[in-house]
């Protein structure tokens, strides 16, 4: 059977660069959910959320490993030109637009049977069916359909038995690298401004790489309990 574990990054626009109507549709929002803060904190959580929404934000990055050959790959939204590049079984290729990396990733998903994510069946997925949509990319795979789509999060929270999960705790408290340990989503923005892809890629990587990991212990322990 052949699996592939994915997992994306996004990006989103700062807040001051949202149309004014925008802007004060979110502040209307934020400030129902956080009543005490202030304008300014508003802004600030704003920026530091945005990228979760795919009405704002669009996808960076994805990333792909195949746990049975070992190979894997980053494509990644990038508007200079770079020569695409291999490295320890790692694919790295550059894609000039979101539109073109979503049609990539429709095209790879129906070669695989069983897919592998962290919470995809809350953010991944849903994030890239509705930027799909706004391209009007018709998806190749139903990625929600249980039977072909196994989600960590929802395994190894047990019916949200366990609370508090995420993949940077998963990983460590079951001995794994942590993936977050230099960047983290909130640093995808300042890696793009400062033309930073090489760190960009390396990141996405070590999401993926850690789920694969995670996928196989929970895959020869627990999987058919």
């Amino acid at each position: 059977m052949q699996k592939l574990v994915f997992d994306i990054e996004t990006l989103a626009p700062d807040f001051k660069d949202l149309p004014p109507n925008l802007q004060d549709h979110l502040l209307e929002k934020f400030s129902q959910e956080f009543e005490r803060k202030s304008r300014e904190e508003l802004i600030k959580l704003i920026d530091e959320k945005l990228s979760l929404y795919p009405q704002f934000g669009e996808i960076i990055a994805i990333s792909f490993y195949n746990p049975e050959t070992k190979r894997g790959a980053v494509y990644f939204k990038w508007e200079e030109e770079i020569e695409d590049w291999t490295e320890n079984l790692i694919d790295f290729k550059r894609f000039p637009t979101e539109e073109e990396l979503l049609k990539k990733f429709w095209e790879i998903v129906p070669n695989y049977q069983e897919i592998i994510t962290f919470n995809g069946n809350r953010f991944d997925i849903p994030f890239l069916l509705y930027r799909s949509l706004k391209y009007k990319i018709r998806p190749t795979y139903a990625l929600l359909d249980r039977d072909y789509h196994i989600d960590l999060f929802e395994k190894l929270s047990f019916n949200q038995r366990i609370k508090h999960l995420s993949l940077k705790l998963t990983a460590l408290s079951l001995g794994f690298e942590d993936p977050k340990e230099i960047y983290d989503g909130r640093n995808v923005k300042e890696l793009v401004k400062t033309k930073d892809y090489r760190a960009l890629t390396s990141y996405a990587l070590k999401d993926v790489l850690v789920t694969a990991q995670i996928y196989e212990l929970w895959s020869n322990y627990l999987r058919y309990l």
